[in-house]
């Protein structure tokens, strides 16, 4: 069985919509998917719709952006804030999922807007003709705006090399245009996924921009907190960040998950169903769905 369990849509992020997912999906060879946009469950009827053709099984999914505040540094670092990923998976309570991060959603249309206004005038630039860009990257819907839809705009009018360099010089966190993202508390964003019957996984723990210090806290502070499973690392990071997370899981008692952590064009060295394969000792979160027993 071929499992992926984080992909992103044109509901949040990603460049193909919902049916295109699960199509590639399945010309990829993927057995059972999970489409996690961020912050919305908008794409969850189209994907099951389009997967029901083909004998694929949908879990319902979504990555919600979560504020954590991780100690245990020193001096000046004692302590950070980090917005961090968490996906809720095989969750049944739709409608207490949905009420909720309705509120997200409508910050992120708000942040989108911020992140323009500063770059505009970091960079000169026509606000009004920027947001149309970033809507437009958006599908028109400025509730999915996020900051991979406003890099692939400054990439593509040249002003930067790369979308990766927009992250780096502009929009990743604490950079000249970043705008925090109104969010759920790590503790309450798992409590909300158990609350809706899902299974909590903290998603890509390496991707934080975290020393492997901190990495490890935050592994352990997610399973103190109730959380279930953590990602494994994708299969393009290296073996000793593999073998660190392999520890801190084994550790704490927390299941694995896998996932490409898809977008489309955007990204296009995350390919659906390229995800790391499991230890013979590790369990995998899905074992506990519902859904596939």
């Amino acid at each position: 069985m071929k499992i992926d369990l984080h992909c992103h849509s044109t509901c949040s992020d990603g460049t193909y919509p919902p049916t295109e997912v699960i199509q590639r999906a399945h010309a990829a060879g993927i057995n059972v998917l999970a489409l996690t946009d961020h912050d919305t469950l908008a794409g969850i009827d189209e994907a099951r719709d389009a997967a029901s053709a083909c004998d694929m099984q949908i879990i319902n999914g979504v990555e919600i952006s979560c504020e954590h505040t991780l100690s245990g540094g020193y001096g000046k670092n004692k302590s950070t804030n980090k917005i961090i990923h968490v996906l809720g998976l095989d969750f049944t309570d739709r409608e207490k999922m949905h009420a909720t991060l309705q509120q997200l959603q409508d910050s992120r249309a708000t942040r989108g807007q911020r992140i323009a206004e500063k770059l505009s005038e970091l960079l000169d630039i026509n606000y009004d003709e920027l947001w149309q860009a970033v809507l437009d990257k958006a599908g028109g819907n400025p509730q999915a705006v996020g900051r991979a839809h406003i890099g692939q705009v400054l990439f593509e009018r040249g002003e930067v090399k790369t979308v990766q360099k927009a992250f780096d010089k502009y929009l990743a966190d604490n950079k000249p245009a970043y705008v925090a993202i109104e969010a759920l508390t790590m503790q309450h964003g798992i409590e909300l996924i158990h609350a809706c019957g899902g299974k909590a996984v903290l998603a890509h723990p390496t991707r934080y921009q975290l020393s492997a210090t901190r990495v490890r806290k935050l592994i352990e502070e997610f399973a103190q907190l109730g959380g279930d499973a953590c990602e494994l690392p994708a299969t393009s990071e290296p073996i000793s960040t593999r073998r660190m997370v392999d520890r801190s899981l084994a550790a704490h008692g927390l299941a694995a998950s896998i996932g490409s952590d898809f977008h489309g064009s955007n990204m296009p060295w995350r390919r659906l169903g390229d995800v790391p394969i499991l230890n013979d000792d590790q369990q995998g979160v899905w074992e506990s769905f519902t859904t596939l027993a």
